[in-house]
């Protein structure tokens, strides 16, 4: 009976704790008038990070940290330096990514977003910036509180191997895959399809042995659903009831967290997703789950023809 009381806490105090720094980012970007502080990839580690039993990725601390504000400065400078049109500037970032992926002999993937979503998104402030290094120290600050109480275990880290001739093989064929989705995407005017989080997950779903791509329609589904329920979240209470999109993310971040909890698939892309739809257009609402929906469907498809074939 104690054990299973102090599980709970444990599973409380991470599901509040994931949900009030996702809800906490949004409110801070609408009393300041920024939406650059908006860094969606915050719920995917705090998912990865906050409320998954494990790790979600061979990493530390310190590198979490230094790979965000890294990649986040490249793919701002990429965004007010570079003037190329938009699906060369996403394919920069995303290869770049690649090889700081490889040689930083961790997994964490989420690098990527933050290097693509200002591209992306055309983002010129340094706010963003900022903000992804605050709020990722906000998690990281969440973690060692968890450790410290006990709840959470510090998981050593443990080097991927240095990239040998086999491992490039995999991420040309990762970039190359990445870029021809992206440049397809952007000029059929569904940028959503290739979207930060699914680059993220598309280079999740080539790792050797990646979870999700053995379930591919739990994950499809999920990250899909996920994406639906911020797009509906965002659409009914701020569009149409005009609540603060505080409301919104709020409303979106319980019923994700519950999705990935009830599913036990703890699937840190699918939280980006949900908080992107505040981000968003007003105007690709609509077709934003559509587009999720294709996109992850086609990536995870050409991850499980790459695995088959090579």
């Amino acid at each position: 009976m104690i054990l299973q009381t102090e599980k709970t806490t444990k599973k409380t105090i991470t599901i509040v704790l994931t949900i009030l720094i996702i809800t906490a980012m949004v409110s801070a970007s609408e009393f300041f008038g920024e939406k650059e502080i908006i860094f969606p990839e915050i719920a995917a580690i705090a998912v990865g990070m906050l409320l998954a039993p494990k790790r979600s990725w061979q990493t530390s601390k310190i590198r979490i940290l230094l790979l965000i504000t890294m990649s986040a400065a490249i793919g701002l400078g990429i965004s007010v330096f570079v003037s190329w049109p938009l699906w060369i500037k996403m394919a920069i970032a995303f290869l770049i990514c690649q090889f700081i992926l490889a040689f930083s002999r961790t997994s964490f993937a989420p690098l990527i977003s933050a290097a693509v979503l200002p591209v992306m998104l055309e983002t010129k402030s340094i706010i963003y910036l900022i903000a992804a290094v605050l709020l990722t120290s906000a998690i990281l600050l969440s973690c060692l509180f968890l450790e410290k109480l006990g709840y959470r275990k510090d998981e050593p880290f443990q080097p991927m191997p240095t990239p040998t001739g086999n491992d490039y093989f995999l991420i040309l064929a990762k970039a190359g895959i990445g870029i021809f989705c992206i440049f397809a995407a952007v000029k059929l005017d569904f940028r959503f399809a290739v979207a930060p989080p699914m680059l993220v997950a598309f280079t999740e779903f080539m790792n050797k042995d990646n979870k999700a791509r053995k379930s591919p329609i739990k994950s499809v589904g999920l990250i899909t659903v996920c994406a639906l329920t911020g797009a509906v979240s965002r659409f009914l209470l701020c569009v149409t009831w005009g609540l603060p999109l505080t409301v919104a993310a709020l409303t979106a971040s319980v019923i994700m967290v519950a999705l990935l909890i009830g599913l036990n698939h703890y699937l840190p892309p699918a939280g980006a997703l949900t908080i992107l739809a505040m981000l968003i257009p007003e105007g690709s609402l609509i077709t934003y789950p559509l587009q999720v929906f294709i996109g992850i469907g086609i990536l995870m498809t050409a991850s499980i023809l790459y695995h088959k074939i090579a």
